[in-house]
């Protein structure tokens, strides 16, 4: 068990769950349940369970043939993430900013979270009333523009597969599915999406695609304004303003 300083607060399910990530990432061979349970000076039904967990969210697995457990790269990938993620804000920040004060109105980067669309930072101008998403919003990649053009770049050009495993896509009616699955191909060939929003009326999303697609380093700048005239010319000035904002973030990511 690992040695730290006694902690302020407790949570003793969690402490169990890292003992056995810690102790597996020493280890050079896989650990059996009993083993964990000695080095760990924990009850093997403890273990049970917390391997259980654990092997079910991917971040141990059991060596074919044993009964024997070692880490998964789930650890390794995560790094990676917050270190990709990392770059994106760093990269983002500014341009989002100039942006929203230059056009007036609110702006907002948003990544693929498994099957959902994360709204990953907004940027308000310094003084307009505008439409705001707020950071964290999480929301079915299939029930946004945003989600969509998000679809549209995936690594798999056909998204196909990907929305077989979705369960807001699979409740769609077979011709809802349809219907979204041409406008992704539509969205795909466009390079990005200007058109009505899907959740609220009277509103245009404008959405670019913005980074290395089918990598991390990927995700969408968008702007919901009021209107319903997508071919207006504050629209057309809008978007021109975004196409600079997206060229300059991904000036900023070396591409």
């Amino acid at each position: 068990m690992s040695s730290h300083s006694t902690p302020r607060y407790s949570a003793p399910a969690l402490e169990k769950g890292l003992d056995i990530l810690e102790f597996l990432a020493g280890r050079t061979a896989p650990c059996s349940k009993a083993e964990l349970a000695e080095a760990l000076k924990r009850t093997p039904s403890e273990i049970y369970r917390m391997l259980s967990v654990l092997e079910e969210r991917g971040y141990v697995r059991k060596e074919s043939g044993t009964a024997s457990y070692s880490l998964t790269l789930k650890l390794f990938e995560l790094s990676h993430l917050q270190s990709n993620l990392s770059t994106l804000r760093k990269a983002i920040r500014i341009p989002m900013e100039q942006l929203a004060d230059q056009i007036g109105e609110a702006c907002h980067f948003s990544i693929q979270s498994g099957f959902d669309l994360l709204v990953m930072k907004e940027c308000m101008p310094q003084r307009r009333i505008c439409l705001a998403v707020g950071e964290g919003t999480l929301l079915p990649l299939t029930l946004t523009n945003s989600g969509l053009v998000l679809l549209s770049q995936l690594e798999d050009s056909d998204p196909r597969a990907f929305l077989e495993q979705d369960p807001h896509f699979q409740g769609l009616s077979k011709s809802s599915r349809s219907a979204c699955l041409q406008r992704i191909s539509e969205i795909g060939s466009r390079d990005g999406e200007v058109a009505t929003s899907l959740l609220t009326q009277g509103v245009i999303d404008l959405v670019l695609p913005v980074g290395i697609s089918g990598t991390a380093l990927s995700g969408v700048l968008a702007v919901s304004q009021l209107g319903d005239d997508v071919d207006s010319p504050q629209v057309t000035k809008n978007l021109k303003a975004m196409k600079e904002c997206a060229n300059q973030i991904n000036s900023n990511l070396g591409i």
